[in-house]
């Protein structure tokens, strides 16, 4: 039963009791149901509301460790007697150190205590109340009623059971220091202790993270576009698309479309439309699909015509061709590397993170000939080009991007000898170099170098997981053999600490896993069982995949054979997804409810479209129905013919009411309508209606 213990007696010590108890007649105490003597007497020992578990008896010499233990048995034994049956009288005890116990019997007269400073046993009467003791450091005498429960023995508290399942959790090597097979050597206990205060490489200034005082004004979808994709972007594109157009006009002889020179205007026309295909999801349609009246948005027919978007995409260049070949010799990216690093520039400026920012990969998928190709199995894609990004970790903003041009271009010499995931994560954090933020990477940034490297010579803190065959993390916190389920193994240096997590997965029953950390300096397990750290990778790590599946999820890629438009349209995804988180804070900041991303799309393909859309309402070429769905798209009015300039519209006639020209004087038909040819004045039943578009 919980919270209670069984005792057994043998006769000797039964005898020894009743002895020291003064108890004649035993027979109404041990009397079994059947009338047979007893030989053993059962009690209980009540404990309080703690369990009895979490107390240990007082330490005792080891002279009188044995007699003190017999001193205890009796006195327990004398009250559970004494309690047992209240019809039984209680005799005082000639221990001092023993309370009397009360009569239930008042014809049985108390007997006295031998020691005059014991207080005589108190009245069964309730009416009379106990003598209290004259000495206070004898204990008072027990209560007659047996629902009080008996005094315990109080004693020392063992430690807390939540403590010991974390002394469970950290595995023990069993001695100060383990060394690696390199000579890297770690320490089996803090370096540091947990009362000092807070490191000073854990201290971020006074910072606040959100827009730059430049982004604050983005108060529209297009303003918001427009601090990424500025002008200069613009008219970078304009140009070199002016200058291939007329090249690859001349190879068409029976053209629907126009092949005409492009500008500003159209070519944000066309970024608006690549925007809006990404939030319908129609990238993956063909262009019949998205331009025909019947399957598709009239938004698509608004901006141009399906063949002058065929067009436009086909001849879109972003650098001179003419000088490519010779800027590829140091620069694979050479073909896209101007507008590419106006838009990082842009993105950096922008934005202030927070205090933990996140470096991981994203894949660009592209199936083309493209000589920094890569194949990753474990990414959707599996094909494509390979992006080393960093974003805040609390907006998934994205801060700045390095494409990956292959081996040649992270040689040791390229990298001055350190690993190629050292020399990329510390290339994008250099903007934040000494401003005592916290970087997460994955297993394959992470490395003790980068960690020392970061701290000492760039004041940043890194956290995140690490690969098990690197050469400083030592053979005792691989072992898995003599590692409990759910334990952690902690080694400190100066600057971090190692930790080896060992987790239960489906597929193996352990899997260990390894993280560095030089902002945590303490081996806290938190209330799931986890490490502090793990807890905070968990919760940091997840920057820059946010932000590829953000991309992902509307995305605006096409299919295409040229690995610059794939380029360019993972631009416009981080492009509109920057401008998005924007837009949001700075709504949030006036007291606005920021609009979800698919309407933000939808409001910036439109605001994007209108400017060329306009033009294209005065283009003579065009057809009415266009330019009556230009009209319902973007709420510009249809314009007036040139032959129909000073006309006055039949509705809005104001000539006075003369009789019709043409019907007979005795019918006498007043009316205001008037020939436009003639001028005379004619009644409905001589007019003939005509559209203004049509002939006559």
């Amino acid at each position: 039963m919980d919270g209670k213990k069984k005792v057994f007696y043998s006769q000797a010590e039964l005898d020894e009791i009743i002895n020291h108890s003064g108890l004649t007649d035993v027979s109404a105490i041990f009397e079994s149901d059947d009338g047979s003597e007893i030989d053993h007497v059962e009690y209980e020992v009540e404990d309080d509301s703690d369990m009895d578990k979490d107390y240990e008896q007082p330490p005792s010499s080891d002279d009188d460790s044995e007699e003190f233990m017999d001193e205890q048995c009796f006195q327990s034994a004398t009250q559970a007697l004494s309690y047992a049956d209240p019809a039984v009288p209680p005799a005082p005890s000639a221990d001092p150190a023993v309370p009397p116990f009360p009569s239930a019997d008042p014809a049985v007269p108390p007997a006295s205590s031998a020691d005059p400073a014991v207080p005589p046993p108190p009245s069964a009467d309730p009416s009379v109340p106990p003598t209290p003791s004259a000495d206070p450091a004898v204990p008072p005498p027990p209560s007659a009623d047996p629902a009080v429960p008996p005094p315990v023995a109080r004693g020392r508290r063992r430690s807390n059971s939540n403590e010991e399942d974390k002394a469970t959790r950290m595995h023990d090597f069993g001695t100060s220091t383990v060394t690696s097979k390199s000579g890297y050597r770690w320490n089996c206990r803090p370096q540091s202790s947990s009362r000092v205060r807070t490191p000073a490489r854990n201290i971020v200034g006074p910072i606040t993270s959100g827009p730059t005082s430049e982004a604050r004004s983005a108060d529209t979808p297009e303003k918001a576009l427009s601090l990424f994709f500025g002008d200069n972007i613009i008219d970078e594109i304009v140009q070199w698309t002016n200058k291939i157009i007329p090249q690859r006009a001349a190879k068409y002889t029976n053209w629907r479309g126009g092949l005409s020179l492009t500008e500003p205007d159209e070519i944000r026309a066309l970024l608006g439309l690549l925007i809006f295909s990404g939030d319908q999801r129609d990238n993956h349609l063909t262009t019949r699909e998205m331009f025909s009246p019947k399957t598709g948005p009239p938004v698509y027919r608004a901006a141009m015509s399906e063949d002058r978007f065929c067009f436009l995409l086909s001849c879109l260049r972003f650098d001179d061709r003419d000088t490519r070949a010779q800027r590829q010799t140091t620069d694979k990216f050479a073909a896209i590397r101007v507008i590419w690093d106006i838009f990082i520039d842009n993105c950096g400026k922008m934005y202030v993170p927070s205090e933990t920012v996140t470096v991981d990969e994203q894949l660009l998928a592209f199936h083309g000939n493209c000589p920094f190709r890569m194949y990753i199995p474990s990414k959707p894609a599996k094909y494509g080009i390979k992006l080393f990004l960093i974003c805040d970790s609390k907006s998934k903003y994205m801060l700045r991007a390095i494409p990956y041009l292959g081996k040649e271009d992270t040689q040791p010499q390229a990298r001055g000898g350190i690993n190629v995931g050292h020399k990329i994560t510390k290339d994008l954090t250099e903007p934040y170099h000494n401003r005592n933020r916290n970087v997460t990477t994955d297993n394959w940034f992470s490395s003790v170098p980068l960690v020392t490297d970061l701290l000492h010579n760039c004041g940043m803190t890194l956290g995140g997981t690490v690969k098990a065959n690197k050469k400083e993390i030592p053979q005792e916190m691989k072992e898995k053999r003599t590692r409990m389920v759910g334990s952690s193994a902690f080694l400190f240096v100066n600057d971090m600490m190692l930790v080896s997590y060992c987790k239960d997965t489906s597929r193996t029953k352990k899997k260990l896993v390894y993280l560095l950390s030089s902002m945590h300096t303490q081996p806290t397990i938190m209330p799931n069982g986890m490490p502090e750290i793990i807890c905070f990778y968990n919760e940091t790590k997840g920057g820059v995949d946010a932000f590829d599946q953000m991309c992902a999820i509307y995305s605006v890629s096409r299919k295409t054979s040229r690995w610059p438009m794939s380029i360019f349209y993972g631009m416009i995804n981080s492009c509109v997804i920057n401008s998005w988180i924007i837009y949001k804070e700075n709504q949030q900041t006036i007291g606005f409810k920021p609009i979800e991303r698919c309407f933000y799309m939808q409001n910036m393909a439109e605001a994007l479209i209108k400017a060329w859309a306009g033009k294209r309402m005065f283009n003579t070429r065009i057809r009415r129905t266009i330019k009556t769905v230009i009209n319902t798209v973007c709420n510009i009015p249809l314009p007036v013919r040139d032959d129909q300039a000073g006309l006055t519209v039949m509705a809005d006639s104001r000539a006075p009411m003369v009789r019709c020209s043409l019907c007979d004087r005795a019918k006498d038909r007043k009316t205001r309508h008037r020939c436009l040819g003639c001028t005379r004045p004619v009644c409905p039943q001589h007019i003939y209606t005509w559209c203004v578009d049509c002939p006559h």
